[in-house]
């Protein structure tokens, strides 16, 4: 064991390891006891049970993934993610942020596989959704109707529809939303669905945590673009007659639960 005075702090200490867990430089090896095993193979040992525990996690959010490349790929691509994105904090549920960069970094396995990354991109906003409040689908209808008169204090000129803040916004050149569907909800004839399915076809999508659920839905670019001028606070009255006329489909998505005025969070 090193004197006291060689010792280094906790601070000190928790970033040798996190070093050490990530295969960087670290002088852990002069503070770990030698004794059965060696400081090298206890930290080997730590090192490759973290990365089997990262692993495990990436697999759970990119469960599409890992189906389309298999496992060996998966573990593969795992390991790079780990060791080039390190862990931040205690937290590991929140862990799996820019896959999908990883994934593009493979020239050899995106030239296979195109649509991967944005598949990639797909899985990891379900999962940013699904750690949002829940949506549970009511409608401002009392402002709606007061939208209607003129002589009241809701003007279009000032308010705007507001979106369920667990609501997310998805595009893509290739039908990953259709590929996803195919992969989670298996039918008798999914391997046909798959050999049919046009994967260069693009796609848009929402994506919300409504009623206790991951609620996943085909819609037109225009409908996505609405939802994101709603979401930065465009007023009603600067939507196009175009965009008015999608009003329906809002509603019918449950997409207003609110209309509120501009830059307020009231």
């Amino acid at each position: 064991m090193p004197s006291s005075a060689t010792t280094p702090n906790l601070q000190q200490l928790q970033h040798q390891f996190a070093a050490a867990l990530h295969y960087q430089p670290h002088d852990l090896t002069t503070t770990i006891v030698n004794d059965h095993f060696s400081a090298e193979q206890r930290l080997q040992l730590y090192c490759n049970n973290f990365i089997i525990g990262l692993t495990d996690v990436l697999a759970a959010v990119y469960a599409t993934v890992s189906a389309m490349v298999g496992d060996d790929c998966f573990n593969h691509l795992a390991r790079q993610h780990i060791l080039n994105h390190p862990l931040s904090q205690g937290d590991v549920t929140i862990y799996g942020a820019h896959f999908s960069d990883t994934i593009a970094a493979q020239p050899t396995l995106v030239s296979t596989l195109p649509y991967l990354v944005d598949l990639a991109r797909l899985e990891w906003q379900r999962d940013c959704v699904s750690r949002l409040a829940c949506h549970a689908g009511n409608l401002p209808l009392q402002k709606l109707r007061q939208l209607e008169h003129q002589a009241n204090s809701i003007t279009s000129q000032q308010y705007y529809f507001h979106i369920p803040t667990s609501t997310d916004t998805f595009s893509s050149q290739y039908a990953v939303v259709s590929l996803w569907e195919i992969v989670n909800h298996p039918h008798s004839d999914q391997h046909q669905l798959l050999a049919t399915l046009d994967i260069n076809q693009p796609q848009t999508a929402l994506i919300q945590h409504y009623q206790w659920q991951i609620w996943q839905q085909h819609v037109t670019p225009a409908l996505v673009t609405l939802v994101s001028d709603c979401q930065q606070q465009r007023p009603i009255a600067a939507l196009t007659p175009t965009q008015l006329a999608l009003l329906p489909q809002l509603l019918h998505h449950h997409l207003i639960d609110d209309i509120c005025k501009v830059n307020s969070d009231d």
